[in-house]
Order: C-alpha cells, then sequence, then structure tokens
C-alpha cells in the first residue's frame, strides 16, 4: 500500500499546486453531486431520515478503518459535550438537506446550498465575535438577493423543501462555529472521528421512526453515497491545503452544472432559468467575501 501511495505521489509530483487545487475541487464537486442524485433517486424508495442513517453508518466504518488501525488515541478529547453538540447539528442539517433533495429539483437544492458560507459568516461573528467589516455585509447582501431570485417570494409560494435546504445552512454554519472551537485544543482527525462516531446513533434515532429494511440494491446506493461523501470530504480538504480559496472555489461552483446534468438526464427536471441566476448571483458573493478575507489577511500578516 505505501508503495503505491508512493508512486501515485510520484506521478502528481510535478502538477503545480494551482492546478492540483482546482482538479481536486472538481472531483469533490462531481462526487457530492452524484451523492445528492443518488440521494434523490432513492427518496422515492426509501426515508430519506433512513438514508441519512447508512451514510452516517458506512462513512463511520470508513473512517475508523483509516484513523483507528494504529490505535485508539486519536479519540483522546476533553470537550466531549462539544463533540456531542457538533453531531446534532450535523445531524439535524443533513436531515433537512436531505428532505430537501425529496421535495425539489436537483439544482435549486445545490444553488441555494450555496449561501452556506455566507451563513457561516454571520455565525462567525455572533458566536466568534469576530468583526463584520464592510465587504462582508456586501457580501450577505449580495447572497441574500441570490436566494430571493431562486425562491422569488411573493410571485411564487417558498416551498417546504426549499426552506429546509436554508434551515440546514444555518445549522451547517453553527456547526462551523463549533468545529472552529474544536480544533483549537483537538486535531482534525479527532474532530472527524468524532463527528462519524457520534452521528451515527443520533440519525438511528431519527431513523427508527420511519424504519423500513432496505433491499440489496438500495444497500448498495447507500454504500455509493457514502463513497462519494467521503470522497467529495477529502478531495475538499486537500484542495485547500494545495491552493487559495479563491482559486479552486470558482471550481466548486461546478456542483450547479452537475446537479442540472443530473437532474435533467435522471429525473427529467429542467432547471427554472432563475435557478441558474440566482446561483450566480449567490456564488459571486461566496467568491467576493473569500477573496476579500484573504486580501485583508494577507495585508495583516505583510504589517510589521
Amino acid at each position: 500500500m505505501a508503495n503505491i501511495k508512493t508512486r501515485v505521489a510520484a506521478l502528481f509530483a510535478p502538477i503545480p499546486d494551482g492546478a492540483k487545487g482546482v482538479g481536486l475541487m472538481l472531483g469533490s464537486a462531481a462526487s457530492i453531486s452524484g451523492a445528492n442524485g443518488a440521494v434523490q433517486h432513492l427518496s422515492h424508495g426509501i426515508h430519506v431520515f433512513e438514508v441519512a442513517f447508512f451514510r452516517q453508518l458506512l462513512g463511520l466504518l470508513f473512517m475508523a478503518a483509516l484513523f483507528l488501525r494504529g490505535g485508539l488515541r486519536p479519540l483522546f478529547t476533553q470537550k466531549i459535550w462539544l463533540h456531542l453538540l457538533r453531531a446534532v447539528l450535523n445531524v439535524a442539517a443533513m436531515l433537512a438537506f436531505f428532505y430537501g433533495l425529496s421535495l425539489e429539483p436537483l439544482a435549486k437544492v445545490v444553488s441555494l446550498g450555496l449561501t452556506a458560507p455566507l451563513f457561516a459568516t454571520v455565525g462567525a461573528v455572533i458566536f466568534l465575535r469576530e468583526r463584520m467589516t464592510l465587504h462582508r455585509w456586501i457580501a450577505l447582501a449580495i447572497g441574500v438577493a441570490g436566494a430571493v431570485i431562486i425562491l422569488r417570494p411573493g410571485i411564487q409560494a417558498v416551498s417546504l423543501g426549499a426552506l429546509m435546504v436554508l434551515m440546514s445552512n444555518m445549522l451547517w454554519a453553527v456547526a462551523l462555529v463549533v468545529i472552529k472551537v474544536l480544533t483549537r485544543t483537538d486535531s482534525s482527525v479527532t474532530v472527524a472521528l468524532y463527528a462519524s462516531l457520534l452521528q451515527a446513533p443520533i440519525a438511528f434515532l431519527f431513523a427508527l421512526f420511519v424504519w423500513q429494511w432496505p433491499t440489496l440494491e438500495q444497500m448498495i446506493w447507500m454504500a455509493l453515497i457514502a463513497i462519494f461523501g467521503t470522497i467529495s470530504q477529502l478531495a475538499l480538504t486537500e484542495a485547500f491545503r494545495h491552493a487559495d480559496a479563491t482559486l479552486v472555489l470558482s471550481a466548486d461552483f461546478t456542483k450547479v452544472i452537475w446537479a442540472s446534468l443530473i437532474g435533467y438526464f435522471f429525473f427529467n427536471q429542467i432547471p427554472e432559468i432563475w435557478v441558474g441566476i440566482g446561483a450566480v448571483v449567490i456564488f459571486m458573493a461566496v467568491f467576493y467575501n473569500t477573496y476579500s478575507d484573504s486580501r485583508l489577511s494577507a495585508a495583516g500578516d505583510s504589517t510589521p
């Protein structure tokens, strides 16, 4: 295994870090889009709460196989209650997002999901006392405008599925704040392991109310969701490690393209023009916010 890793590393070594970051983000976007499409496919035959449970259970098995081979030391923590809070928030966010996927076209769900980083900015200001700069206010206003373009309240009824996605983004934003606090004392491996360890039983409690034994075909689909989701998270982490966020974020926008293609070819969904326009506006807000933050950080680092 080590020899294979060495050969793979040597194969990709000549590629510039920027290109690696963009390529990894493209892979992450494609993987999570495949997982979302599989969730929507399964939602017609099995409740999404049960899909979420198996996503967590299989993810736990993958994480344990990766990080617990050398013993239980990565599980040492002094903030178990914060890990539990993060797990509850993550599961609630996932259930809301999966429920939204079962009710709305794929492209609309993914487009609204782009607002998550903006909610995270607000969460950092409220809970971590980070400064709300002018550019953050501008980015938030642009992002809200993009969401309004997609939802068009007053022109059409705001659907339950759309509200679930927005609620998922808010919960995920608070979870990101908890994660930021946890990483001050715990390693990223410890944070990831406890997420998988605690989220599976919490998701199981919700799945019990709608439980039905999945068929072999459904289990295969759920295994694919777990694999795609794990690949997406690993690729996302590596993308930000190799390149600046402002560079790789443009590649993340391909999630909307993938969602539109999957929705069209597999579910006969034709995205509304307003969804596309709103997605572009939200992406501009997220990119502007990230770019402005990176410029301020660079200026701060260069100050003697």
